[in-house]
C-alpha cells in the first residue's frame, strides 16, 4: 500500500465523505454562477455616483438575486448572506446594516405575526366564517359563494399569512360542497373551495397587516411615507381595487362554474350548513375578540391619538402573553422566525442603497428609459404589473416586492407616483399568478383536498381572469388615487 493510500485510509474524512457533505449538482451549479457573476461585476468600475461600495453592493445583491430566482436557499439564509456580506466584506458600515432592526416598523412585524398566531390558535376566525355560513340555506348558492369570498376578506387584516388563512378556508368551503352533495370536481365543488381560495389568500394586498410581503414592502419605503402611509391609509387607497376584484372574481366564479340541473336539484331539498354544533365563546375567544376589536379600533383613529400601529399591534401582542392566550411555546414555535430575520435585513437594504448612492445611480440609468415608455402615470403603472407578473414565474411574492420597491421608487417619485401607489401596485399583480408551483396557498388548497375539490384547468380559468381583473383594479383606482393626492399630474 502506497503513502499516499495509506493517509487516505487513515484520514477521518474521505473523499467520498466530502462530497457527500456538498449541495447536489444543480446546488453547486448554482452556488458557482452566483459567485463568478458577483466576481465579475465587484471588479466593475464604479460610475458615479456610486462609488466602489456601491459597485460590490450590486455584486451581493445579484448573488442574492440568482439564489432567489433559484430557490437554492430559504429566503431569509439569502438575507444572512447579504448581512455577513455587507459588514465582513467592508460595504456599509454595521450601524447601516443593522439600521433595519431599529426601526418601529420590525417590532410591528413580529406584532402582527403574534397576533395572527393568538388569533389562529383560539380558532375564532373559523368560528365567525362558519357561523356567518350555517345561517343560509344551501338553496343559496350564490349567497354562499359571495360570503365565502366575504369571510375571507375580514379574516385577512386579522392573520397576516395567506397560508394559514387558507387552512381555515379550505376545509368551510368544502364542508358547504359536502352538505350541498356536489360531486368531486364538479362546477359547485370547484366554485365553492375556489371562492374560499381567492377570498381567504388572494386579497392580501387590501391591508397592511394582510400578508407578510405587504409588511416586507411597507418596511422599504421610506420614513416620511411609512407615517403617512399607514393601516388606515392602505386600507382607503386599496378599498376601489380590492371591491373591483373581489366583485369580478364573484362574477367569473358564477360564469366559469354554473350548476347543472341535478346540482340545483339536490341543494332544493337541503336546507342549512351541517356543521358541528358550536359552544358558547371560550375566555380566550373572547379576549381575542375584544384585543383586536381594540386594536383595529386604535389603528383606524391614529390621526387622533398619534400612536404608532406598531406599538398598538405591541400593546395587543402583550394583552395576549398577559391573559395567557397565547404561550411562551406558541410565540417561539409557531412564529417564523426566519421570516422576521428577513424583515429586519431587507428593511435595512433601503438604508444601505441610500448610504451608497446606489437609489440614485438606478434611476439615472433607467429612469429615461422607462419614462420613455411609462409616459403616465397609468402606463407606468401598467409596465410595473407586467415586469411583476414576469419576475412571478421565477420568484416568489416576498422577493419581488423587495427587488421592486428598492429599485421603483425613486423612479415613481420622479413621475408624480407616490410610493405607496406603487407598492400597492406591486402588491396586487404579486397576487396575480397562472401556475401552481408559484403560490403556497394554491398548493396547501390543491394538496389539503387531495386534488378532488377542483382541477388544475378548472382553477387556472378563474386565475386568468383575475389576472385581468388585476389590470383593471389599478386602472379604476389610478383616478382615485389622484383624487388622493398619491398621484399627481
Amino acid at each position: 500500500m502506497s503513502l499516499d493510500e495509506r493517509s487516505l485510509e487513515l484520514s477521518p474524512f474521505p473523499r467520498s465523505m466530502i462530497f457527500a457533505w456538498l449541495p447536489a449538482a444543480r446546488a453547486r451549479i448554482d452556488i458557482l454562477f452566483a459567485i463568478g457573476l458577483g466576481g465579475v461585476i465587484w471588479q466593475l468600475p464604479a460610475a458615479p455616483p456610486m462609488d466602489e461600495s456601491g459597485v460590490h453592493f450590486l455584486a451581493t445583491l445579484a448573488v442574492a438575486v440568482v439564489f432567489w430566482v433559484r430557490e437554492s436557499f430559504d429566503e431569509y439564509v439569502v438575507g444572512l448572506m447579504l448581512l455577513f456580506s455587507w459588514v465582513v466584506l467592508g460595504v456599509v458600515p454595521s450601524s447601516v446594516a443593522l439600521s433595519g432592526f431599529a426601526k418601529s416598523s420590525w417590532f410591528f412585524v413580529i406584532a402582527a405575526l403574534g397576533l395572527g398566531a393568538a388569533v389562529n390558535q383560539t380558532g375564532l376566525l373559523s368560528r365567525v366564517a362558519s357561523q356567518i355560513l350555517k345561517r343560509v340555506p344551501l338553496s343559496f348558492y350564490r349567497t354562499h359563494v359571495f360570503l365565502i369570498l366575504i369571510s375571507g376578506l375580514l379574516s385577512t387584516p386579522l392573520l397576516p399569512t395567506g397560508k394559514a388563512r387558507t387552512v381555515i378556508g379550505i376545509p368551510i368551503g368544502q364542508a358547504i360542497s359536502y352538505a350541498s352533495g356536489f360531486a368531486q370536481r364538479s362546477n359547485g365543488s370547484a366554485a365553492l373551495t375556489l371562492a374560499a381560495l381567492v377570498g381567504f389568500s388572494q386579497l392580501s394586498f387590501m391591508f397592511l397587516t394582510g400578508g407578510e410581503f405587504c409588511l416586507i414592502g411597507w418596511n422599504l419605503l421610506p420614513g416620511t411615507v411609512k407615517s403617512e402611509f399607514g393601516w388606515t391609509a392602505w386600507f382607503v387607497a386599496a378599498l376601489p381595487a380590492g371591491v373591483f376584484t373581489l366583485l369580478f372574481v364573484y362574477i367569473a366564479i358564477q360564469l366559469f362554474f354554473p350548476l347543472g340541473s341535478e346540482e340545483k336539484n339536490r341543494i332544493a331539498n337541503v336546507t342549512t350548513v351541517k356543521m358541528n354544533e358550536s359552544s358558547p365563546l371560550s375566555r380566550a375567544e373572547w379576549i381575542a375578540l375584544i384585543t383586536l376589536t381594540l386594536t383595529i379600533t386604535g389603528w383606524l383613529s391614529m390621526p387622533i391619538h398619534g400612536i404608532d400601529e406598531a406599538w398598538i399591534a405591541l400593546a395587543a401582542l402583550l394583552a395576549f402573553h398577559v391573559t395567557g392566550v397565547i404561550s411562551k411555546e406558541t410565540f417561539v414555535g409557531k412564529l417564523d422566525w426566519g421570516l422576521i430575520l428577513f424583515f429586519g435585513i431587507v428593511s435595512s437594504m433601503a438604508a444601505v442603497t441610500s448610504h451608497l448612492k446606489v437609489d440614485r445611480w438606478f434611476i439615472e440609468q433607467i429612469g429615461p428609459a422607462l419614462s420613455y415608455y411609462a409616459f403616465g402615470p397609468l402606463a407606468f403603472l401598467t409596465v410595473v404589473v407586467a415586469l411583476v407578473n414576469i419576475a412571478r414565474i421565477f420568484i416568489r411574492k416576498a422577493a419581488v416586492v423587495t427587488f421592486f420597491i428598492i429599485t421603483m421608487v425613486p423612479i415613481a417619485q420622479s413621475l408624480g407616483v407616490h410610493p405607496g401607489a406603487l407598492l400597492l401596485t406591486v402588491v396586487i399583480a404579486s397576487e396575480s399568478f397562472f401556475l401552481s408551483y408559484q403560490d403556497g396557498p394554491y398548493q396547501i388548497a390543491y394538496s389539503s383536498t387531495n386534488g378532488q375539490a377542483f382541477s388544475h384547468a378548472q382553477a387556472r380559468k378563474l386565475l386568468l381572469a383575475k389576472s385581468f381583473a388585476t389590470l383593471l383594479a389599478i386602472a379604476v383606482s389610478v383616478p382615485y388615487w389622484r383624487m388622493l393626492g398619491l398621484i399627481r399630474g
